[in-house]
């Protein structure tokens, strides 16, 4: 039977290990991850369970609720994936996570673009500024998943903790493992920071919920 997913309560962060991190499979995601970061979602993904062809687009989910949410409550940080989800179910989007997360217009890097000889594979695409879906994702930042961070000696949990839960609700959002998380946003497809902008195109939708820093519509 499917239990609730809860908050995260510890952090091992002395179980980080690059041998660990070098057994997660390699594929294309938009952010850099760390030893630390791949070594936790490796964890994750084996003691979960999650069937290999789910790995991908757990880690593409992952990356857009730490990023979108990193530094907010556990229930916000569901609420992002949740509204990644019914993206995913919904028909005016993308049918997978990473192409719902990636959506938007790209433009070719201008060292690739001189070269004629290049074959369309070699070539590399970046995401126009500012016009995709999620803001972290075409901010024009390096998108570095830290882990974990020493400072004089002193480690910081603080991302360790982000991270690893960002990964667990990933899981639980795609089926995988024993968990399971119920939409908290009440079937949204959209949200936006309250503190910081109102959006012309939130005045044509729905509001469904507030939590934390965003409002949730549809």
């Amino acid at each position: 039977m499917l239990k609730e997913l809860g908050a995260v309560a510890v952090i091992a962060v002395s179980s980080f290990n690059a041998e660990a991190a070098d057994k997660l499979p390699s594929f294309d995601h938009a952010a850099e991850l760390t030893t630390q970061a791949r070594t936790i979602i490796w964890q994750e993904l084996a003691s979960s369970g999650a069937e290999n062809a789910y790995h991908q687009q757990i880690t593409c989910l992952a990356e857009n609720i730490y990023f979108e949410a990193r530094g907010e409550s556990f229930k916000a940080k569901i609420a992002v994936a949740n509204v990644t989800r019914n993206r995913v179910e919904d028909h005016r989007w993308p049918s997978t996570y990473c192409e719902v997360i990636q959506q938007g217009p790209v433009r070719e890097s201008w060292k690739t673009k001189q070269n004629n000889d290049l074959l369309p594979s070699e070539r590399v695409y970046y995401p126009v500024k500012h016009r995709c879906q999620f803001s972290w994702y075409c901010d024009g930042q390096a998108d570095i998943i830290w882990a974990n961070m020493e400072q004089s000696g002193e480690i910081i949990e603080g991302n360790a903790r982000a991270w690893r839960e960002s990964v667990r609700i990933s899981i639980a959002a795609l089926g995988q493992g024993d968990y399971f998380i119920h939409d908290n946003t009440h079937n949204a497809t959209h949200y936006y920071n309250h503190n910081l902008v109102t959006p012309s195109w939130s005045r044509k939708l729905e509001t469904t919920t507030i939590v934390g820093n965003h409002t949730f519509q549809k």
